[in-house]
């Protein structure tokens, strides 16, 4: 226990404690400053390490290109002994030209001083006059002489120059060795290597070059480079300094780093000399760096440390302070609370009397006023003042009418005034020297007293409900990403243009072609960026004389006054679909769209359209000028009318179609090559409506696919189809059925179609789909699984019309298709030698090539039949064979011949 109350008593001592923690921290941060130190030191020697060795290869890099030059001149001298000193010179010339460092090529004997007269004489008698050998001072055995060089020009003063030859370099050379040679009073090194020995004397080949000019093409840019000094030295001589100057004094300074090299027999020292050792600095001598950081913090944590101490000693103080100075405010504060609760009583007594009479006037926030019977100002609340005429400001003889901006009216309400006349709530815009432009709503009534009449009256500020409802206004008419007209405001315009009494107004409808495009694959940010950029390019170009609104999505339109034109429509036209056209910018990248324009003049008053109606007619006219290839303009013309109105009606018949009594199928028998014998089936569609006739399909199905009745129309088909097959009284006959890739991407068809083969049991072989050239290759990848799949059930699949559409013929490999259907456009003239009849061999020779199956329809002539017969044509189909015929009509069609191929088989 006693221990207990002693750590206690050690913790609740500021000084021992923080004496301890002191201690612990000098501890952490000298341990860390050691470990600081090495670590900086281990990384400084690593960096150097990793810089001198990289000094080191550049020059045994240089050293092995001398080493591999010398090899392979020895080897040619080899194998040519007898060369004379016109070969040596060009054999020079031709290995050490381009070079970067000046060499030199040299032939020695090795010599005794006993030979020197001997071989003085054999170089004199060669033609070398004033050859003579120079022997040193120093004594040896043997003495290395230089006999040829080459180039002579440069280097012909060095022959006869000798040297003598040590223990060591005799034994390198018999090894055939490469040994450096320092010639005598020069700084010229050459790399020796024996060569071969004659009767007389032995030979050796060398290099000769300027050790100094290596060295400073090696070194020269170190301190450039990266700061460090570089010197290379070879025993106590200096063979390189990069500090030539003597700027630093480095043979006083310690290197950093000292590489030993050998260089062909000698031993080199490399010594590198850091910026850090050149140029002391302060921040670069991380030891003292380290020790000025521990001994701040050691200061700083002293510092703490006797701060601590003196607070203890305050905090004692202060404690002792309180307790006395608590006691004496407790006791001065019962008397206080006693006096106070009596003043506080009096004042609110006070205080309520007073509220009677003030609070409802000046305290008020709307503005209470009173006027006398003249409408002059008499009193008005803090509230009035400052909404109107300023605190300060006095307001004797002012009358309310002059704060009234509108004159018009001001004169109601004077003569309001002068007939003290009642009224309902007012709403007018009020200014004054103070403020400007503040709406109120004014209230009150005159009030008649026995000696006067009084006005007493209340005014609100509702400056910002009016900028709101105005704002909610604007809202309401424009687009809130353009800022253009909205749809409902641009109606209202072209509906007041169309009843005014004389005028001649056009209306544009334009869309934005791709831009469906632009919005799926940059995102919407593009696409607004898009719509925002070419209104601001139509509010530029007709912004001025004409009334621009975006109808919703990337569809806009544009009202025109005819008369304010200054050139011709047309070219307006021209100016928007050029503006459409150019790029606007996107993340750096340039896109760009095209427009379709639609014009619809209309002249006022123009009683017979409304503005709705005028405005469709101007987008019928822009989705003409879509179909002409977009990027165009087309003006309304009532034929354009009149296609819209069958279109619609199309349309609206189709959604109320009865198909069990309108719709019928007729079936155009499909014949052999030789067109005798019936091997299959067209199932055409018919639509007979009570109110529009006879209809085309070539007219009601894009119709249909538009409005998504073709599904629809495509079950019916094929279960009529289907039925029709299971009467066939040969298995053998197909039936070929038109399908619309809309109908393939509908989710349910797979599913149906399978559903109604597993009821019928009929086999999917029988049946011939057909799907035009162009909708398959428009569609193809989102057709592809579709069709694989049917085809792996059996189905047959047919390019219909093909030759007509835009498809690579290297897509016919992707496509499961079985074979092909030649457009009667094709057919027609083919009797004739020509163009037709070449382009049906083409396809013919493609649809071999291709192992497809080939159907020729609208055969009217046997001259065309005959032609098709002799190609690679396996189907024919045509009125001359059979025009379309009936379920019944069909079904007894084929009995006959079957019949009568029973008939013959019995004869």
């Amino acid at each position: 226990m006693s221990r207990v109350k002693k750590w206690e008593k050690f913790f609740q001592s500021p000084i021992k404690f923080g004496g301890w923690i002191y201690s612990i921290y000098l501890f952490v941060i000298c341990y860390m400053a050691v470990v600081f130190h090495d670590h900086y030191t281990q990384r400084s020697h690593h960096q150097l390490e990793q810089q001198v060795a990289q000094y080191q290869s550049r020059m045994s890099e240089q050293l092995q290109r001398f080493a591999h030059l010398l090899y392979s001149i020895e080897a040619y001298l080899r194998a040519t002994p007898e060369i004379t000193p016109e070969q040596f010179y060009h054999l020079a010339q031709s290995q050490l030209a381009g070079l970067e460092l000046e060499l030199s090529l040299e032939s020695y004997a090795i010599i005794e001083r006993d030979q020197v007269a001997q071989l003085e004489q054999q170089y004199r008698e060669l033609g070398f006059f004033d050859f003579t050998v120079h022997l040193p001072y120093t004594q040896s055995i043997r003495y290395l002489t230089m006999v040829k060089t080459a180039p002579v020009s440069e280097f012909g003063h060095l022959l006869g120059s000798a040297v003598a030859i040590s223990d060591a370099l005799s034994e390198r050379l018999k090894n055939s060795e490469l040994q450096a040679v320092n010639w005598p009073m020069s700084d010229r090194w050459s790399v020796v290597i024996e060569q071969f020995n004659s009767a007389s004397v032995a030979k050796a080949l060398g290099i000769g070059f300027e050790l100094q000019h290596l060295l400073e093409g090696l070194f020269s840019q170190v301190y450039q480079d990266n700061g460090h000094q570089v010197r290379v030295i070879s025993g106590d001589q200096l063979l390189f300094t990069s500090d030539w100057q003597s700027h630093h004094q480095l043979f006083d300074k310690q290197p950093g780093i000292i590489e030993n090299m050998d260089f062909f027999g000698h031993q080199i020292e490399i010594h590198l000399y850091t910026q850090e050792q050149l140029e002391p600095s302060f921040f670069n001598n991380y030891s003292l760096i380290i020790a000025m950081v521990v001994l701040i913090a050691a200061a700083l944590g002293l510092m703490v440390l006797f701060q601590v101490r003196y607070l203890s000693r305050q905090h004692q103080t202060v404690n002792t302070l309180v307790e006395e100075r608590t006691a004496s405010l407790a006791q001065a504060n019962d008397q206080l609370k006693h006096a106070s609760d009596k003043r506080l009583s009096a004042l609110q007594q006070q205080i309520v009397a007073e509220r009677k009479y003030k609070s409802l006037f000046v305290n008020s926030s709307e503005g209470l006023f009173v006027l006398d019977k003249h409408g002059v100002l008499v009193d008005a609340n803090p509230a009035f003042k400052a909404l109107l005429i300023g605190q300060a400001s006095s307001f004797n003889g002012l009358k309310l009418s002059d704060l009234m901006l509108d004159s018009d009216f001001a004169a109601t309400w004077r003569k309001m005034v002068s007939k003290f006349e009642q009224h309902d709530e007012l709403e007018w815009l009020a200014g004054s020297n103070h403020s400007s432009g503040v709406w109120l709503r004014q209230t009150g009534s005159w009030i008649c007293h026995s000696h006067d009449t009084i006005y007493e009256g209340r005014v609100t500020d509702i400056t910002q409900i009016k900028l709101f409802n105005e704002q909610l206004k604007y809202k309401a008419q424009h687009d809130s990403l353009t800022d253009l007209l909205n749809r409902q405001t641009f109606l209202q315009l072209v509906e007041a243009c169309r009843t005014r009494n004389s005028g001649q107004f056009v209306l544009l409808y334009i869309d934005l072609d791709r831009f469906k495009l632009i919005n799926d694959t940059l995102g919407h940010l593009a696409g607004d960026k898009l719509l925002v950029e070419f209104a601001a390019r139509m509010r530029e170009l007709v912004g001025s004389y004409a009334d621009i609104a975006r109808l919703g999505g990337d569809e806009f339109a544009v009202l025109l006054d005819a008369n304010a034109l200054q050139a011709p429509l047309e070219l307006l036209l021209e100016d928007i679909l050029v503006a459409v056209r150019e790029p606007f910018s996107y993340q750096g990248s340039k896109h760009s769209v095209s427009g379709s324009v639609g014009v619809r003049r209309f002249t006022a008053p123009c009683h017979n359209y409304e503005a709705e109606k005028l405005l469709h007619d101007a987008d019928v006219a822009m989705y003409e000028a879509k179909k002409r290839g977009k990027n165009d303009f087309h003006i309304f013309t009532s034929t354009i009318a009149d296609e819209a109105a069958r279109r619609l009606l199309i349309e609206r018949e189709l959604q109320t179609l009865n198909m069990d009594t309108e719709l019928s199928l007729r079936f155009q028998p499909i014949y052999c090559q030789l067109g005798k014998s019936i091997i299959g089936f067209e199932a055409l569609l018919r639509w007979h409506s009570p109110k529009l006739g006879i209809v085309s399909p070539a007219e009601f199905i894009p119709i249909a696919e538009e409005c998504a009745q073709i599904v629809k129309l495509g079950h019916w088909v094929f279960s009529r189809a289907m039925q029709c097959v299971k009467r066939f009284p040969n298995k053998r006959i197909f039936m070929s059925v038109n399908v619309s890739p809309l109908q393939l991407q509908h989710k349910g068809f797979m599913t149906w179609l399978l559903q109604q083969f597993k009821q019928t049991e009929l086999d999917p072989t029988q049946f011939k789909i057909e799907l035009t050239e162009s909708a398959m290759m428009a569609q193809e990848n989102s057709l592809i699984a579709p069709l694989q799949k049917l085809h792996e059930m059996g189905f047959g699949i047919y390019i219909d019309d093909f030759g007509t559409g835009y498809s690579s013929l290297s897509r016919l490999n992707v496509l499961p298709v079985d074979g092909l259907k030649i457009d009667r456009a094709f057919v027609n003239g083919i009797e004739n030698v020509g163009n037709p009849r070449q382009l049906i061999e083409a396809i013919c020779a493609i649809a071999n090539s291709f192992n497809l199956t080939v159907t020729a329809e609208g055969i009217e002539q046997p001259a065309q039949l005959s032609v098709l017969s002799s190609l690679y044509c396996q189907q024919m189909q045509g009125y001359l064979m059979s025009k379309p015929l009936l379920e019944e009509e069909a079904l007894h069609l084929l009995y006959l011949e079957q019949n009568k191929k029973v008939a013959e088989f019995a004869s």
